[in-house]
């Protein structure tokens, strides 16, 4: 690994741990909280599913659980792999599809926070209706940070590096 590729391994290490780690409140911690006619409803991101599934709407659940549950588990899932791999000759080629991947749907991974923004902001409707965001928003968009920048800062060329070319 050249002298460059070493911190830019370290923090992608860093930034994926911290990722796991803030994984867990993103998934516990309400990220919203609903008042509907008097009734105040917290809501974690599966709390969120459960409603829009039990309101009737099956689709716009299996998507939110898939952008919002699924896809920053296979993102951490697939970062920690290229990371415990690093050095080794073996499935360079998926190693490297797997990054473009990860890097790829990094993109899109705020949309979520920008959603749940949005609603906070037009879910006042007074008395009737209200939505207000949580702390588990920050742990949520925490995690979806720190996997973007880990995505950024492992370099495909790091992918190809051998041990040999690994500093001891």
């Amino acid at each position: 690994m050249s002298p460059s590729d070493r911190p830019r391994y370290q923090l992608a290490c860093a930034l994926v741990a911290a990722g796991i780690i803030l994984y867990i409140p993103a998934n516990v911690v309400p990220v919203m909280t609903m008042t509907v006619v008097g009734q105040v409803e917290p809501l974690t991101v599966l709390g969120g599913v459960q409603e829009l599934y039990d309101s009737g709407l099956a689709p716009m659940a299996g998507i939110v659980f898939l952008a919002s549950i699924v896809v920053p588990f296979c993102k951490l899932a697939a970062l920690s792999w290229l990371l415990l791999m690093q050095g080794s000759t073996a499935w360079q080629r998926q190693r490297a599809a797997v990054r473009r991947i990860v890097h790829l749907v990094g993109c899109w991974s705020m949309v979520d926070v920008f959603l749940l923004s949005v609603l906070a902001a037009v879910g006042q409707l007074g008395v009737l209706a209200s939505v207000r965001a949580e702390p588990g928003a920050l742990f949520f968009a925490a995690v979806l940070v720190c996997t973007l920048f880990a995505s950024e800062s492992y370099k495909p060329r790091m992918i190809w590096q051998t041990k040999e070319s690994l500093p001891t």
